[in-house]
């Protein structure tokens, strides 16, 4: 009786250290960040949102989401306006660039010159402003979100304000899909390193996953693990993607993701263009405070990482 006892005592033991992370609540931008996510395209807690503000407005003290994926320095901003979150792991880091739409005659970016921009005070906008400065505000037109400045770009018109657009400030993968479908646009600016040379070689840190305090951490610390697998496969090997994706509709995965899947993978596949990574928040501090001290935001605080 004893013997039984105990052998059942490992069984036990293994049975109660199963931990379900698919009741794990989750949120994130579509685009890029979103694509880190692909193993998510069947879980009803998955949720994308293609507008950031409303993401950063689920960061509040009666959240559900577990899990919410911004940039960060939108994240981090909500923190210190009281939100009961943590920085766990940057997830972007960079995948910007500004294109011209062709319509442009001297096709050189000046301050009569159309320029949308997306991501109004966050950080597309506050990147553009590092950058250069005040100098073309009167020619900035603002979009909701990046498949809006996509449209942009395809057309050479802003729908709303009715303008010629010239220049494009916009993001990976959808630019890939916009280049397609204008064979006049092209890239003209690589954010990344038009960052790095004016930082002095520093990264571009753009989006981070931002875990709820009240969520519980054994299960969060499970998801983590599996999610760094899945970032570091499809970085590896982006095929990954489509494999995992093959028996989805195109048109149903592209409305959760905000892209094409074949797109993603054709962005990854040219020298991870989707800057997509898995670092620790804690590992890379020096990084982010050197990322938002651009922003006139202070050193983070230890105490705001996972």
């Amino acid at each position: 009786m004893k013997k039984q006892i105990l052998l059942l005592i490992p069984l036990m033991m293994l049975t109660g250290c199963k931990k379900d992370t698919s009741k794990l609540k989750i949120v994130c931008p579509t685009g890029a960040p979103s694509i880190a996510f692909y193993k998510e395209n069947s879980n009803p807690n998955f949720e994308t949102n293609g507008v950031p503000s409303n993401i950063v407005s689920m960061m509040n003290e009666n959240s559900d989401k577990d899990l919410v994926v911004i940039d960060t320095v939108s994240g981090l901003k909500a923190i210190k306006n009281g939100a009961p979150y943590k920085l766990a792991v940057s997830l972007t880091f960079g995948n910007f660039y500004i294109a011209s739409t062709g319509k442009d005659d001297d096709e050189v970016m000046d301050k009569d010159d159309k320029i949308v921009l997306f991501g109004q005070n966050q950080t597309p906008d506050l990147l553009f402003h590092y950058l250069y400065g005040n100098e073309y505000n009167d020619a900035i037109e603002y979009v909701t979100n990046v498949q809006d400045a996509a449209k942009c770009l395809i057309t050479g018109k802003n729908e709303v304000t009715t303008n010629t657009i010239d220049y494009v400030f916009i993001a990976q993968p959808v630019l890939t899909n916009a280049l397609n479908k204008n064979k006049n646009a092209k890239k003209v600016v690589d954010i990344q390193e038009a960052y790095k040379s004016k930082s002095e070689g520093k990264s571009l840190i753009q989006a981070s996953l931002f875990v709820r305090n009240k969520a519980k951490k054994d299960i969060v610390n499970k998801y983590l693990k599996g999610l760094k697998v899945s970032v570091e496969e499809a970085v590896n090997n982006p095929d990954v993607i489509s494999e995992t994706l093959k028996d989805k509709s195109i048109e149903e995965m592209t409305a959760l993701y905000g892209v094409a899947p074949s797109l993603a993978v054709t962005a990854l596949k040219d020298n991870n263009g989707l800057g997509l990574g898995y670092k620790k928040g804690k590992d890379i501090k020096s990084e982010i405070d050197s990322f938002i001290s651009l922003f006139s935001l202070e050193n983070t605080n230890e105490e705001i990482y996972y």
